[in-house]
């Protein structure tokens, strides 16, 4: 991979991982007191991020973000995919789970995990699973097993950590949607 390549990862990465966590604690903290209202700006967000580049290709916020954080094959075919499907993605443990403390968990599932593996993955990975590497799947594990750890009793958080890394590895769509799905009605199911 090119350092562009590799550069640009990164900061993808580090949006993920930084508004990810972001959001789970605006979800941890705001959904008890607003309820599913807290979905209005998500939807919001994902209609411009959708919307904008068609009706307004050249504005350069929106340039500006994608050049810098988009991929570049992304950027031609659908642009903001990783950000519009992400938001999709989240609405599922908002919407599926009443308890501000899984939904936050799932979301970091989706945003912890998923960052640090590509990160451990695209740099140490040798170990090839599919297309992934198992090096980047156990750190998936083990970073969204911490931070679950911090809102879910530990034993759930390990069941949606290791449920959240084999979903990655397997995933047969984009899994911004396909982890916050499957651990959401996973998580129905956990609440004691």
């Amino acid at each position: 991979m090119s350092d562009d390549v590799d550069r640009l990862e990164f900061k993808r990465q580090m949006v993920h991982l930084l508004n990810g966590s972001f959001i789970a604690a605006a979800v941890y903290f705001l959904r008890p007191v607003y309820g599913l209202w807290i979905l209005v700006p998500l939807i919001l967000a994902l209609f411009l991020l959708h919307a904008v580049p068609k009706v307004k290709p050249d504005l350069r916020i929106a340039n500006h973000l994608m050049y810098h954080f988009e991929r570049r094959k992304d950027i031609q075919e659908f642009p903001f995919k990783g950000a519009i499907f992400y938001g999709i993605g989240i609405i599922f443990p908002i919407v599926l789970l009443d308890r501000a403390n899984y939904a936050s968990a799932v979301i970091l599932v989706l945003s912890v995990g998923d960052s640090f593996s590509t990160l451990v993955g695209r740099k140490y990975g040798r170990i090839r699973i599919l297309d992934k590497s198992l090096e980047g799947t156990v750190t998936f594990f083990l970073a969204s097993w911490l931070a679950t750890s911090l809102l879910v009793n530990p034993t759930h958080a390990l069941i949606l950590s290791l449920v959240g890394s084999l979903i990655e590895l397997f995933s047969f769509w984009d899994d911004n949607v396909t982890i916050p799905a499957g651990l959401s009605l996973l998580a129905v199911f956990l609440r004691p």
